[in-house]
């Protein structure tokens, strides 16, 4: 059991980067053993648990900017996609042309009247 303890404390030593060499080699020579194989796993399981299971949330602030960025560029891919619509189809161009339409031809009456 102090054999397991010492070695989960070189492990734990060894991923916060304080062993020195000799140390090291202690524990490339424990690593080699069945058991110092399962202290090793345990440990880094252990720590990929505290690792994935930490969790975070956001500021609302900084989810709603996020958001509104996302919804902006999902615009901005939509209307890269559409083809611009040529000019005598659209609704201001159709409205001038019948305005002109009913101008000319209330002139043209009001000049056969005459």
């Amino acid at each position: 059991m102090d054999k397991e303890i010492h070695i989960r404390n070189l492990v734990y030593k060894y991923i916060s980067n304080q062993c020195d060499g000799h140390e090291q080699d202690e524990l490339l020579r424990h690593l080699q053993t069945p058991a110092g194989k399962w202290v090793f796993d345990e440990v880094m399981t252990s720590e990929a648990g505290k690792i994935f299971t930490k969790s975070e949330e956001i500021e609302p602030a900084v989810s709603s900017r996020l958001l509104g960025r996302l919804r902006q560029s999902m615009v901005a891919e939509e209307t890269l996609n559409e083809q611009p619509l040529p000019f005598y189809r659209k609704g201001s161009f159709i409205q001038i042309v019948a305005i002109t339409l009913v101008l000319l031809a209330a002139l043209a009456a009001y000049w056969l009247m005459a």
